[in-house]
Parts: structure tokens; sequence; C-alpha cells
């Protein structure tokens, strides 16, 4: 299916220069796109800190779909709907629905569940799910405690990843919404997953597990812990300046993470944004 007719601006033209070929042309691969925190609203013109959401969400997704095409499954990571309300989920939805591409949405701290459930159908993936692409496991896990924006991922979800991965060796990518480690930003680092050491103990015994990828930071970060990659991917609206001690708003346009899972177990991943795009979050802002 041809990419949705979106939004068709200046503004989609990535910001990186056109694409070269894979890096390990000795093994095929199998493409993700991961989009996180739209925080889209029931009013198609509703606004985050002067970011209209849909929009930016719309200009991402056209972006992703031309870009890093052919894809075999678009992956949100929470914080999907800000006002939690029915009619935003439906957009949601339909907006998914024209790419023709499976999709599959884990909750963040600004999402209803039951809505998500009700009304994004069987991608709505929580407590912990798995899907496959190809050989590769797609591990997904909420990590979302109600009424709070940290998170926690629980004993009992972490044993039941446990064993997941216990009963199967295939390599696996593990998505949740919160953060597992330190970021360096200290108002943020205070919402991460409180266990997430835990969580990290966890892959530690199942090497298979190649890469933990979250939302919710609002910006582009990448470390390795051992042979693990923790990668977090800014918002498709306002980003959050990192290494600060306090909330503070970065002017880098809005972006998505497109992730390769090679047939060799390897994984290569970039960040791809907007160029261009002319609306920017209130540097003013001290929080939302």
């Amino acid at each position: 299916m041809p990419a949705p007719n979106i939004l068709r601006t200046s503004a989609n033209r990535a910001s990186q220069p056109a694409r070269s070929t894979d890096p390990d042309e000795s093994s095929g691969w199998h493409t993700l796109l991961q989009l996180t925190d739209p925080h889209l609203f029931a009013d198609p013109q509703g606004q985050l800190l002067d970011v209209t959401t849909r929009r930016s969400f719309e200009a991402v997704l056209e972006l992703a779909l031309e870009r890093s095409l052919p894809a075999e499954a678009l992956v949100l990571t929470g914080d999907l709907v800000h006002d939690e309300s029915p009619e935003g989920y439906r957009a949601l939805r339909r907006l998914l629905d024209r790419t023709g591409l499976p999709y599959y949405c884990i909750p963040g701290n600004h999402d209803s569940h039951r809505l998500m459930k009700d009304l994004l159908g069987p991608a709505a993936l929580a407590p912990i799910a798995v899907r496959t692409v190809g050989d590769w496991n797609l591990v997904f896990l909420d990590s979302t405690e109600p009424g709070r924006e940290s998170g926690r991922l629980g004993q009992t979800r972490l044993v039941s990843l446990g064993e997941l991965l216990a009963a199967d060796s295939a390599p696996a990518v593990v998505f949740l919404h919160q953060h597992p480690i330190p970021v360096q930003s200290a108002w943020m680092d205070a919402l991460g997953v409180e266990d997430g050491e835990d969580l990290l103990l966890v892959c530690d015994r199942h090497p298979q597990v190649k890469a933990v990828v979250c939302g919710h930071i609002h910006q582009e970060f990448a470390e390795r812990h051992g042979a693990l990659q923790i990668l977090g991917t800014p918002s498709t609206c306002v980003q959050f300046k990192p290494r600060c001690a306090d909330f503070a708003i970065d002017t880098r346009p809005p972006g998505y993470r497109e992730i390769k899972l090679l047939e060799n177990g390897r994984i290569h991943s970039q960040v791809i944004r907007l160029s261009g795009y002319p609306e920017r979050a209130s540097a003013a802002a001290a929080g939302y």
C-alpha cells in the first residue's frame, strides 16, 4: 500500500543525507519504524507547548514511510493520546490503518489502558506480549503505573519476561515506555523505570536480547550495557534538551527511529528527523 498523502510540505525532507546501503550487505534484514510520544488530542488542532501534535505526527509518519520502506511494522512506545480522549485514539487508528503495515502499541503514562484496548483492538499490547518478525522476537512491556509519570515493571512481570526468554533463544528486542537507565537529566531520571536495573539483569541472563528500546525521554539516546544496546527516541512532537538538571526544551525537530534487525542477530539503528519543520515548542515552557 502506498504511503498516505498525509502532509505534503518541505518539512517532510529528512535532515540526514539520502539513505545509504546497509552496513552489513552479507545479511538480510527486517526494518521496524519506532514512533513515540505523539501526544495527540481529540481536536486535530490541539497543541502541546505550541506544537500541533497531530500535524507533527502525520509529518513524521509520512517521512518514515517515504524514507524507510520497505518496513515490516510500526512500533509506538507510549504517550499516544495526551488528553486520553476516544477521538484521539480513533484518529490514531485511522492514520495507522492507512499505512497498510502491522502496528504495535504500548501505553505511556499519558494513556488510557481501557481506551487503547477498546479502540486500538489487538494492536494494544499490555502488560507483556511477544510478536515475531522474521527470526526475531519483539517483546513489549507495560512499564506504566496508574497516576504516576515514572514507571515500574514489578516482580511478576520480570519473572514472566525471564520465563519467556528462557523458552525461546531467538534474538529479541524489548520495547517499553519509560527509560530503564539514567539519561543524565536529573528531572527526567526521576521519571524512569524504578526497577530498570532488574530488567537489565534479566536481559543479562538471556544474551539473545540485543536491545532495549524506550520512548518517554523525547530525545535521542544510545548507550551500551555490555553487549546490550539501550536506545531512546525523539518524540514526534516536542523535544526535551538532553543532559539538563531541570526541564528544558530542545530546538531539534521531531523524528523517529529506524531499526534494522539483521538475520545474523545484529541490530543497526538510526534516528531520522524532519528538516525545516515550521513549529517549535515554546522555549520558555517549564513543563506540561
